[in-house]
């Protein structure tokens, strides 16, 4: 995470001089927007449209994906639970998935009845290590997810040719990569249906929501109704039969009050200031590291990025420093870090196969030992959370980092640093 301050109480845009306000905060314009939401009272928004979640949605498939069909829900969880219904995959299908991503990118398949099978990482890109998955496919594999972790981008190219060669699905998770593109193509035009999260701290936040894209018609208008109220449904679908669902809809309603469409459109607008800054700060943080901490090395930047920025940032100690004792340093220094979240092959839902069965859930239960790039990816990391990285040093300000990795520095035991 980054440097530590007391928090002003206002949270409508960035801090004073002196003040490490951090993210997310929002714009006077969605200030008042919020305001005169809640003055109307229509928190649930079950019509047909509401204007500021249209206008959400709009903005989200120019800014993240042009040209696709956008539906904003009320997490990116959500959002991935109807992009798994809309697939309209058979229960008991397989689905492969990194180990190392966020939780949701593979419990989100649960309640579909399909069954996750983890793969290796490719320690290069921190994503999903192909020819791992290839050694994983059976006659019941249906589908591929691949997530862009911590904002570092998956090589599409061979993502793509891999699930055409074996007939997949493919499901993107950007929850990490708003603004991401590979090789000048937003990556949310990647996939047969991609998502983002658009809650807590990321990069474009309601709070709590998602978004959901697709390029196929079908897949949307079943989204529709797995997804949203019964009077949205009934408007923009056009195929008979699920228009006779939408009259009852299944049991869902994902869609999220104006509030969150309106934060979101918020950051939405300001992405190219927020990826632009985010960058500017990781140069001017990686050369005080080099000064301060040249035992900490920043990760690599991913190859093939060209727009966005690192969600977090990860600096591996060098050989003889134990990660917990730097982070332990840093966070005494006021330097917001952590270890990075442990794979999913270690969680409890993947070593005890008992839990997953006491709800009716199936999940293939992996060997502990059979992700050796995983492991050499997250090899002595320390992460730094970037929330204080939003905005630009106020001119003539120090850099917090610069006194904060000299502290670091001289509380770290071992010598070299």
């Amino acid at each position: 995470m980054a440097v530590t301050a007391a928090l002003p109480t206002a949270r409508s845009g960035p801090a004073s001089s002196g003040e490490a306000l951090l993210w997310p905060w929002w714009s006077q314009q969605a200030t008042d927007t919020v305001q005169l939401l809640l003055g109307e009272g229509d928190m649930a928004a079950a019509g047909a449209q509401h204007p500021v979640i249209d206008a959400c949605e709009q903005l989200a498939a120019d800014v993240l994906a042009p040209g696709r069909l956008v539906m904003l829900c009320d997490s990116g969880t959500s959002a991935l639970e109807t992009a798994y219904a809309a697939l309209r995959l058979e229960p008991g299908s397989e689905v492969l998935a990194c180990t190392h991503s966020f939780r949701a990118t593979v419990t989100a398949m649960l309640p579909q009845g399909l069954v996750p099978v983890l793969c290796d990482t490719d320690p290069a890109t921190g994503g999903i290590d192909l020819d791992d998955a290839a050694a994983r496919l059976t006659r019941r594999t249906a589908a591929l997810v691949v997530t862009h972790t911590w904002g570092r981008p998956v090589p599409l190219d061979v993502v793509r040719r891999f699930c055409a060669r074996h007939h997949l699905a493919l499901v993107v998770d950007c929850s990490h990569a708003h603004g991401l593109a590979w090789q000048g193509q937003p990556v949310g035009l990647a996939g047969d249906v991609t998502v983002w999260s658009c809650g807590t701290w990321k990069m474009a936040s309601g709070g709590k929501a998602g978004l959901l894209a697709t390029s196929d018609r079908m897949v949307w208008e079943r989204a529709l109704v797995l997804g949203q109220p019964k009077h949205r449904a009934l408007e923009r679908v056009r195929d008979e039969r699920l228009r006779a669902l939408a009259v009852t809809g299944v049991g869902h309603n994902r869609r999220p009050s104006p509030v969150a469409a309106a934060l979101v459109a918020d950051h939405l607008r300001r992405l190219p200031h927020t990826l632009a800054t985010k960058n500017e700060r990781q140069a001017a943080v990686e050369q005080l590291l080099a000064r301060h901490l040249p035992a900490l090395t920043p990760l690599p930047d991913p190859a093939g990025r060209t727009a966005g920025a690192l969600y977090k940032w990860h600096w591996r100690t060098a050989h003889g420093h134990r990660p917990d004792t730097v982070v332990k340093a840093l966070r005494a220094a006021g330097v917001r870090a952590a270890l990075p979240a442990r794979p999913l092959h270690e969680a409890p839902l993947f070593t005890d196969p008992r839990l997953a069965s006491g709800l009716g859930l199936h999940v293939a239960i992996p060997d502990p030992d059979g992700f050796p790039g995983t492991a050499r990816l997250l090899d002595r990391l320390v992460e730094i959370d970037t929330r204080d990285a939003y905005e630009p040093l106020p001119d003539g300000d120090p850099d917090p980092y610069d006194h904060a990795l000299a502290t670091a520095a001289e509380r770290l035991p071992e010598t070299g640093f």
